[in-house]
């Protein structure tokens, strides 16, 4: 308890201990950490997750993953302190963008009581004002555009203002704006709080289709767009699974098949979620594990999933 105390408090007054170059030993260790937690070995995770976020900047979905290690292990107080690093991290309590709608506070939470979400309620503002004190409005603003730019396209979805071919040009020049930023900007998460916001990664898979679909023939450009991003996830910037997400997206519309294994689509006879096929399969968890994310098999135990019919 201590130790966890003494984790928290660093993140509030100093911050993390940034990596010098890459976020891969930070991988190698959270991948670790996720594969015993398929396994039901908390303690062993709860070990592996502390040690990756000891030298680096967590992610707030890793933390959320350690905080559920936690609450398996009954240990509510831990997991009441995980919340608050969240906080810490850039995880956000409530998200009230339109196009995502207000989710439950037990969901954003996890499995606390009512007596422990009164509480994590009541010192979020704090936690979040200390978080943003930290966080640079210039750099914000310019990855805020992309955000501003993708609320302004869900208004057009909506019908509000034009027509698909006018949307698709709009998500299109705002991937090209993503592109400069990438390329020009050092857009760093400790100071960058756009980054943790589900809006943007809503937008990425937005700028990504609108780049990407060989209908568009942009193909170049896309390509462009991912490996900037690739390198974002290295640096520590966008989360793994975020970046595979969006890289399946779009190889499942051109190519009805997987690239990363991120591509569900749910079984209504078995009620089940389900990994679509794979392209290259046997080296799925090779590439994978390049940009820091477990093996399909360990993702499908993890969460419930049928493994892909070719894997």
């Amino acid at each position: 308890m201590k130790r966890l105390l003494q984790a928290y408090l660093m993140i509030m007054a100093f911050g993390y201990v940034e990596a010098q170059t890459s976020y891969v030993p930070y991988y190698t260790k959270t991948i670790d950490a996720f594969t015993k937690m398929a396994e039901n070995n908390y303690v062993q995770a709860v070990e592996r997750y502390e040690e990756a976020f000891s030298n680096h900047y967590p992610f707030p979905e890793d933390l959320a993953n350690l905080r559920d290690c936690y609450l398996a292990l009954e240990d509510t107080a831990d997991a009441v302190n995980c919340v608050k690093r969240m906080v810490a991290c850039g995880w956000q309590l409530y998200e009230t963008y339109p196009v995502i709608g207000f989710r439950s506070l037990e969901n954003r939470i996890g499995a606390f009581d009512s007596v422990r979400i009164v509480y994590i309620t009541s010192l979020y503002p704090t936690l979040r004002q200390n978080y943003l004190q930290q966080i640079d409005p210039t750099e914000n603003a310019y990855l805020e555009r992309i955000v501003q730019n993708e609320i302004f396209c869900q208004e057009i979805r909506d019908g509000r203002f034009g027509e698909d071919e006018w949307l698709n040009a709009v998500f299109a020049q705002n991937a090209l704006d993503l592109c400069s930023l990438l390329k020009n900007k050092k857009l760093n998460r400790r100071n960058v709080d756009v980054w943790n916001n589900q809006l943007l990664q809503i937008a990425l898979v937005h700028c990504a289709k609108a780049l990407g679909l060989n209908e568009y023939g942009r193909d170049t450009i896309y390509t462009d767009m991912m490996d900037l991003l690739k390198k974002e996830v290295l640096k520590g910037n966008l989360h793994p699974d975020v970046y595979a997400s969006v890289y399946d997206i779009v190889y499942w519309f051109n190519n009805n098949k997987s690239y990363y294994g991120r591509q569900l689509s749910f079984d209504p006879e078995t009620g089940k979620h389900f990994c679509v096929e794979i392209e290259d399969v046997s080296n799925v968890d090779k590439r994978r594990a390049e940009i820091g994310l477990p093996s399909v098999r360990v993702f499908c135990k993890k969460f419930n999933i049928t493994p892909p019919a070719n894997y």
